[in-house]
């Protein structure tokens, strides 16, 4: 029941838009919460915990996990908190951090790239699962390349035209992946032993600053996006707990399930640890439903994004999705999927700069007060400028070019400071955008 109330106020936000939220629109925090919950209990957990399981110890895993996302919800809380105070969802937060235009296109870039890259990574998980599938019912070598096409085109045509039936496949799809995980963690845990599986990696293969990007960049369009939710909350207190209670525990839960299911199993492919659960037909049902499910949306998103980026009109949107979607599986097919923590340090590295932008505009230059932010027209070349200084850097650092610490959380920091730096001396030129004007204003403008 708490469930169905949930989705509904999520669809309901998504539908409010672009204008502020009114104080009698304001919902409880746990509602807020809920949603995050929904969020963190998706396949990408369980993949990146598999990662893990391979390279890291057991309790390496937890810390890494646990830092990765407190940092992701320290960016989260303080984006959020702006979202709060003006009811305004992310990319209207970022108005006067990038400008009007600039905001458009910059945090619509965001979008597009990372919805873009995983439906190509849950395409060819969903393509994995029902070639897995298809050999259970003595159909061997069922071509990968054809399994893409079929299912990334599903999925695609179902974000045009099938998307709001996708909440009712929802409701049967998230509860049947949480009982799977948990009889997973078990199976696991009995066949192999608790032992084993805390002994099966003695020593780190992978760096923990390294492990912490890798989390940061798993939940990097999250951590950018939580005012889309936290506008509804009524004060900044509501926004910590429903982030910290709705990200940290489901999150834990989630990649650690992944990494003893991956330890366990000793296949470290999400597709293959499904697999070797001892129920091949219904794990592989519930892989591709799990997947369909969340991937129309990922089409449906990165479609919205491209047609933001250039002012595409809202009647070209279907086919703009569909060509969206073709990209995916093409990326699908290239094999994106098995450079998937290299996709998801650079997302680390280049995406979460945006918020130490948005967060040092908000609360160092205006004060953490509503009344001194007003969006500007145009676009604000420092936040531009400050993006590209700390997601260079931490894109480098991800190459390995350079080192400083963690790659995602440097990249932050760098952008934080350069956007105070410049702006303190840009203040008075064209190159902060154009002249301030009032949400009413910038709300019926982005219309």
């Amino acid at each position: 029941m708490e469930e169905n109330k949930s989705v509904q106020a999520e669809q309901s936000m998504q539908d409010k838009g672009l204008s502020p939220i009114l104080e009698n629109e304001k919902r409880k925090w746990w509602s807020i919460a809920f949603i995050w919950v929904g969020s963190m209990i998706c396949i990408p957990m369980l993949m990146v915990g598999g990662i893990f399981g391979s390279v890291l110890t057991i309790g390496s895993i937890f810390w890494a996990t646990l830092i990765g996302f407190a940092v992701c919800c320290l960016l989260m809380i303080l984006g959020g908190i702006i979202g709060s105070d003006t009811g305004l969802n992310a990319t209207m937060c970022s108005t006067r951090a990038f400008g009007m235009t600039g905001a458009n296109f910059s945090m619509a870039l965001v979008i597009f790239v990372c919805e873009a890259g995983w439906f190509a990574v849950q395409t060819a998980t969903c393509a994995l699962a029902f070639n897995t599938l298809m050999a259970q019912f003595g159909v061997e070598n069922f071509p990968f390349w054809l399994s893409c096409a079929i299912w990334g085109t599903v999925m695609f045509i179902t974000a045009v035209y099938g998307v709001k039936w996708m909440s009712v496949l929802n409701y049967i799809a998230v509860p049947l992946l949480v009982i799977l995980c948990a009889y997973g963690g078990a199976h696991s845990i009995n066949a192999a032993g608790w032992n084993n599986i805390t002994e099966a990696v003695e020593s780190n293969l992978m760096s923990m600053p390294a492990a912490i990007s890798t989390v940061i960049g798993l939940f990097a369009l999250g951590a950018t996006c939580n005012s889309d939710y936290t506008r509804y909350c009524r004060t900044r207190k509501d926004v910590v707990k429903a982030t910290l209670i709705g990200v940290i525990p489901a999150a834990l839960l989630m990649i650690m399930v992944g990494a003893v299911m991956a330890i366990g199993s000793g296949n470290y492919d999400v597709t293959a640890m499904f697999a070797g659960l001892g129920l091949p037909i219904i794990a592989m049902l519930v892989l591709i439903l799990a997947t369909w499910t969340t991937n129309t949306g990922n089409a449906y998103m990165s479609g919205l994004a491209f047609c933001k980026m250039f002012s595409i009109k809202d009647s070209k949107r279907p086919l703009i999705t569909m060509c969206c979607g073709v990209l995916g599986i093409l990326l699908a097919i290239a094999g994106l999927a098995d450079f998937l923590n290299t996709y998801i340090s650079i997302l680390g590295a280049v995406v979460p700069p945006t918020m130490g932008v948005v967060i040092c505009d908000y609360f160092v230059i205006c004060k953490g007060k509503k009344e001194n932010w007003r969006p500007v027209e145009g676009v604000n070349w420092v936040g531009i400028i400050a993006w590209i200084c700390g997601g260079g850097i931490a894109l480098l650092e991800t190459l390995g070019v350079l080192h400083i610490f963690s790659p995602a959380l440097d990249g932050v920091i760098i952008s934080f400071l350069a956007y105070w730096l410049i702006y303190s001396l840009a203040k008075n030129t064209s190159l902060v955008g154009g002249k301030a004007i009032s949400i009413e204003e910038a709300t019926s403008f982005a219309k």
